[in-house]
């Protein structure tokens, strides 16, 4: 009968940690809530500040209409059939990506806060550079041999991702003369950009026309390049420490440091599929010339909620593992540990985690560990002192915790060997529990401890 007591207690306590997964839920809710919240603060900022900046271009456009007489069979008012010919008209454009570009972007990185979330935007000073080749214009006046040909005002047309990144207008370096350019893309399937009406070009010959311009673009955690161009070289340096290299290709050479990061990317048309794109733009879609890109972005080096959720996760191997050796000690020492105890401790534990959420969102994620670490082994050292009946057991338990804490610690701050080192703590953990109780009589262990001690009797006369 003392023996199903106890393990009628032992499954009680197995229940009491199934029910302290539900708090351990609430507070990874708790992180995801938070999360949700700072992204709030990114589109809150993100309505007075540029958001995510794409630079692609320059493209060359040159509007044109070819006639052409075609031969029509008709009837006359007498019914008899005659040829005539009618003039046909057709529209199009050409399209020209240069055949060198160069860009030379200097960043720098501020922060912007909402509440107590902090964004990191950036002011990108470009220098843009290069050169188109005229050969096409020769090649689509010899294909259209035979038919005259129109050209309108050709254009140079610049596209960003957000207008309002744009600082100051910049002026455009184009053949020798400087030309104003004019706010919008002025491109069908999308605005957001600048544009400026050129000379007209030379049609006898093929020819090299360099441009050159410089560009103050403002920007929120990325900055994009695409690169429409035969053949791009594009050089940048940046204050921000924290850089996280996106797009189809990354840097041919880059550069990390405490202070900032340089990076360089060369790639020519074979490296993207550049006449898909000028094939969407001439259907109208010239969005899509922003979609395959080149990049970087602002990253923030220790995401506080991502590591407060992979700490909360190891809230149960904590709970587990106190509670083992809450019942190692009844066994051993023949004391008494209530259920409400079991409960207090559990509570305890969690406790820790919901001090370091908030801790973490005001002071660095390590001052808000090791308080909130201190704060909870500090009241359980005291409290195991008191239920154990010794403080000697409180500190031995106490010590183990902040042990733990620190091994914890570490594991969280190793993200490409998390796993590895959590896997390796659990199986260490287990292999020592094991170990130590490895010659232990359970069954003599658990009767001595379910058999109550009978009241002494005092001798009345």
């Amino acid at each position: 009968m003392q023996n199903q007591r106890f393990y009628l207690k032992l499954g009680l306590i197995a229940f009491l940690i199934m029910l302290l997964l539900i708090p351990q839920a609430f507070i990874l809710g708790l992180v995801g809530e938070r999360e949700s919240w700072r992204y709030q603060a990114y589109q809150s900022i993100e309505q007075s500040w540029p958001g995510q900046q794409t630079l692609a271009g320059p493209l060359l456009t040159i509007p044109y209409y070819f006639t052409y007489n075609v031969k029509e069979r008709v009837k006359d008012k007498d019914g008899k059939e005659r040829d005539i010919l009618r003039e046909v008209t057709e529209t199009d454009e050409l399209s020209l990506i240069p055949a060198q570009l160069n860009i030379q972007s200097k960043l720098d990185s501020s922060l912007r806060y909402r509440g107590i979330y902090e964004v990191p935007v950036y002011a990108s000073s470009l220098q843009v550079t290069g050169e188109f080749n005229t050969q096409p214009l020769i090649d689509l006046q010899a294909e259209l041999k035979g038919k005259q040909i129109h050209w309108e005002k050709p254009q140079l047309s610049v596209l960003v991702r957000d207008q309002r990144g744009i600082a100051s207008p910049p002026s455009l370096q184009w053949n020798g003369a400087t030309i104003a350019f004019k706010p919008g893309s002025n491109l069908s399937g999308t605005a957001a950009g600048m544009h400026s009406k050129l000379p007209d070009i030379d049609l006898t010959q093929a020819s090299r026309l360099p441009f050159a311009f410089d560009l103050e673009l403002r920007g929120m955690r990325s900055m994009n390049f695409a690169l429409l161009a035969e053949n791009s070289d594009v050089k940048l340096a940046a204050n921000w420490p924290h850089p996280s290299f996106t797009g189809e290709l990354l840097p041919e050479t880059r550069e990390v440091t405490d202070t900032g990061f340089t990076a360089h990317w060369r790639a020519s048309s074979f490296s993207y599929n550049v006449s898909g794109a000028l094939e969407q733009c001439r259907k109208g879609e010239c969005a899509s010339l922003l979609e395959r890109a080149v990049g970087f972005d602002l990253i923030q080096p220790v995401d506080v909620y991502q590591q407060s959720e992979r700490s909360v996760k190891y809230a149960v191997l904590f709970i587990v593992l106190s509670f083992v050796v809450l019942i190692m000690f009844e066994l051993l020492k023949k004391l008494r540990v209530h259920p409400v105890q079991y409960t207090l401790v559990g509570f305890a534990l969690l406790v820790f985690y919901l001090l370091l959420i908030s801790l973490s969102e005001h002071i660095d994620f390590l001052s808000a560990y090791a308080v909130a670490a201190l704060a909870s082994t500090g009241l359980l050292t005291l409290y195991f002192g008191s239920i154990l009946h010794s403080r000697k057991l409180g500190l031995m338990l106490g010590g183990g915790l902040a042990g733990l804490y620190a091994l914890l610690y570490v594991i969280l701050q190793a993200e490409e060997n998390a796993l590895l080192m959590g896997s390796v703590l659990i199986f260490a953990v287990l292999a020592v529990l094991m170990l130590a109780t490895r010659n232990f009589d359970w069954y003599a262990l658990t009767t001595q401890t379910a058999a109550k001690p009978k009241p002494e009797t005092v001798a009345t006369e």
